[in-house]
């Protein structure tokens, strides 16, 4: 029995990969935004430098400049209704940032992810890193009462490896690596999620058996 639903957000219910990169074409900064991904890459700096640095590309912009309007993957909303309609807990978990939080935020029942820090102008000025790895989910589950065999899971990248590893019900949608791939139950590559969603409505009908 699923019992709680752990998706990623960048490239499963969006269609870009990164909210990091889609921001930073978006205000034209994707060029110094590609030397610190290098330098990250190249561990030259840590996670939470790496995502300093990034931020401070935005440093003193308007908040209103740095929450664009999300598009979502085709079959996203009909996918997040499908979970809450059969009384599964939706966490949306993000190595992304929060502004992905507004179109989806009355399907979810816990968005996490990297928050972006404003002063009192509303002017941005730093971030918070909420999500340097995915590891720590196995805590909020403890706090629902719920194993990971009660849990679903689907991403597309290597930073949603420890939840695809653990859950019983692994999807890995449109995998960025071969490890991805490998690690998930179920693969889905396609445009739209309704083939996720024809993969759950098989297993919460009980034609899909998995140990």
């Amino acid at each position: 029995m699923i019992r709680v639903a752990v998706l990623d957000v960048d490239g499963v219910l969006t269609y870009f990969r990164s909210a990091w990169m889609h921001l930073h074409r978006i205000l034209g900064t994707d060029a110094w935004a590609t030397i610190n991904r290098d330098a990250y890459r190249a561990g030259l700096i840590n996670y939470r430098d790496w995502a300093l640095v990034d931020a401070l590309l935005w440093f003193g912009v308007p908040k209103t400049w740095v929450e664009p309007p999300v598009t979502l993957r085709k079959g996203a909303v009909e996918l997040l209704k499908l979970l809450r309609n059969n009384g599964i807990r939706v966490i949306a978990l993000s190595g992304g940032l929060n502004y992905t939080e507004v179109p989806i935020k009355d399907y979810v029942d816990y968005f996490i992810s990297n928050e972006l820090i404003f002063d009192e102008d509303y002017s941005l000025i730093s971030v918070k890193v909420n999500v340097e790895s995915k590891d720590f989910i196995k805590d909020l589950l403890g706090k629902l009462g719920v194993t990971w065999d009660q849990v679903l899971a689907v991403g597309d990248s290597d930073m949603d490896l420890p939840i695809l590893k653990s859950a019983r019900y692994s999807i890995a949608y449109n995998p960025l690596s071969e490890e991805v791939a490998n690690t998930a139950r179920v693969i889905i590559n396609s445009d739209t999620l309704y083939p996720v969603i024809d993969v759950i409505n098989a297993i919460l009908k009980g034609d899909v058996y998995v140990k």
